[in-house]
């Protein structure tokens, strides 16, 4: 096996590893993304949910006389609901800062899979270059053997026409 086409067979190893590689950043990404979708359904329906359970408590007040415990109460309640939205708010910046370092991860795997690709293009080529010197080189001795053999035998032609001539 000649050095090119050893290179060549490491280059091609290193661009399917690339290739592995950007392919698992690719499932990567795509769960982060599900769950960014996920974390972000989830606060949409927390806001909306904390919107409606505030809205039902002040209304209940407003509709009839409270006592201040009362109104201590809803307040907490409104409270553990800010606060329950702000933790999914945080959920949710994680999961978008997590989506967005594994979409740099993906591009910077298909930046490296180009580049092993381009790599082993370039073996490839120098490997079939290579290849083809060989090819001619081979066909050039066994032409350059033709014609000494071919010399030879004219040569004991014309010897043997000049000893039947001396004769």
């Amino acid at each position: 096996m000649s050095a090119y086409a050893e290179l060549l067979a490491i280059k091609r190893f290193r661009e399917s590893q690339a290739e592995l590689r950007m392919i698992h950043s690719r499932v990567q990404l795509q769960a982060a993304l599900e769950t960014l979708a996920e974390a972000e359904a989830l606060l949409k329906r927390l806001l909306q949910e904390g919107m409606d359970t505030e809205l039902g408590l002040y209304r209940d007040l407003c509709a009839r006389i409270v006592r201040l415990y009362e109104i201590e109460a809803v307040r907490q309640t409104v409270a553990w609901l800010r606060q329950r939205e702000a933790a999914q708010q945080d959920v949710t910046s994680a999961a978008e800062t997590s989506a967005r370092i594994a979409e740099e991860a993906l591009n910077q795997a298909r930046k490296l899979h180009r580049e092993a690709t381009r790599q082993t293009e370039k073996f490839a080529d120098l490997a079939r270059d290579f290849d083809l010197t060989l090819a001619r080189e081979f066909e050039r001795r066994e032409d350059l053997e033709m014609e000494e053999a071919a010399s030879i035998r004219r040569d004991r032609e014309e010897w043997d026409a000049f000893a039947e001539e001396s004769v």
